[in-house]
């Protein structure tokens, strides 16, 4: 398992040891302990060209994920071909959206960026919020893996 964690901006501190803790956890509580996962942090700026390029959504967003193209058609991801590793796909989240989410929540930063990681995994792994029932499921499992790497 491989996580990397690239920064793209300049104003907020990240917990590069949380996000990773938080991405290798659930991925490991879903049985992919192989998987590579990338997380981007960036500016409203890049993720907004991301939202609009990819979603046609010309608005920064909070978090956006990419499968990797064979992730998305079956689930797995897509082998490299240096060995056994299997890359799921990139999570991106605007540390502008987080620290804005974060004081209309009343929670810190690195609560609400916890938050944001564990959301755009569970989505790399295939959980949605299409209807309210996905949505109350998904965000159990979020504040679940909040308290539990907060709790390490």
């Amino acid at each position: 398992m491989s996580i990397e964690i690239i920064n793209k901006q300049r104003t907020a501190a990240v917990d590069r040891r949380a996000i990773r803790r938080m991405a290798a956890r659930i991925l490991e509580d879903h049985g992919r302990g192989d998987a590579d996962v990338t997380v981007v942090t960036a500016s409203d700026r890049f993720v907004r060209s991301l939202n609009s390029a990819y979603r046609g959504i010309d608005a920064p967003t909070d978090v956006l994920s990419f499968g990797a193209p064979r992730a998305r058609a079956t689930g797995r991801g897509r082998h490299d071909a240096d060995g056994p590793e299997v890359v799921l796909g990139d999570v991106v989240i605007s540390t502008d959206r987080a620290a804005v989410q974060a004081e209309a929540r009343g929670v810190t930063f690195d609560r609400e960026m916890l938050k944001l990681v564990a959301h755009g995994v569970l989505h790399l792994l295939g959980h949605d919020h299409k209807d309210s029932g996905a949505r109350r499921s998904m965000a159990r499992l979020e504040n679940r893996y909040i308290r539990e790497t907060e709790e390490r």
